[in-house]
């Protein structure tokens, strides 16, 4: 019964490690708006670690951080090609349109 209560109640540092791998998890799913609330949410979350586990907790976060930025910047690196073309089709159809 023990082993089952402290399974159920995880501790702060754990909750900062799982909350920073379902934040990358999110990124890499392009789930973006919900990135943004997890890293709301963990920042008061690392607050709840134990100084003396705070450290690594703030490590592990910042690994992620990185993760989620690079993804955040290949994201934005394909959504603007595809702008471009989409701005290339657009251009493509006033060229053929017909004026009055």
């Amino acid at each position: 019964m023990a082993a089952n209560q402290a399974e159920v109640k995880q501790s702060p540092d754990s909750v900062v490690l799982e909350m920073s791998q379902v934040m990358e998890s999110c990124a890499a799913a392009g789930e973006w708006e919900r990135v943004e609330e997890i890293a709301t949410t963990l920042r008061s979350a690392v607050m709840l670690v134990p100084e003396r586990l705070r450290r690594d907790a703030l490590l592990a976060v910042q690994r992620s951080v990185e993760e989620v930025h690079a993804l955040a910047q290949g994201a934005r690196s394909e959504v603007g090609d595809q702008l471009s073309v989409l701005r290339r089709g657009q251009d493509a159809r006033k060229a053929y349109e017909f004026t009055d």
